[in-house]
């Protein structure tokens, strides 16, 4: 609701209420896709380090191992990059929907 007077504006110059989903869409799914990717490298980076430093210890008292095993496989984060663009995705359509059923009349009355 932050925009609504821009979706007016858009919306007075003719742009429809489907050009304005797809503009929220679009956007939801780019800010989901950078911060996929910023996930999967610092995960990758992360994982990386532990397992080559193995600097979290586990009390050997209580494990049967002293240090934190990693292991990445190929299958599980690409379901985890799929599900999380997914998730941005749906997380669009609310918000681009009550977008697209913006009266430019109300939203423009009290600017």
């Amino acid at each position: 609701m932050d925009k609504a007077k821009d979706i007016a504006i858009l919306k007075s110059m003719g742009a429809t209420g489907l050009n304005i989903m797809r503009i929220f869409v679009f956007q939801g799914l780019v800010i989901g896709v950078i911060g996929t990717l910023l996930g999967f490298l610092g995960g990758v980076l992360l994982c990386g380090l532990l397992q080559r430093y193995e600097f979290i210890k586990l009390p050997r008292d209580i494990y049967y191992i002293d240090t934190l095993p990693v292991r990445m496989e190929t299958s599980d984060v690409i379901v985890i990059i799929l599900m999380a663009i997914a998730i941005s995705f749906f997380a669009t359509i609310y918000p681009a929907w009550r977008a697209s059923r913006l009266n430019p009349v109300e939203a423009l009355r009290y600017e």
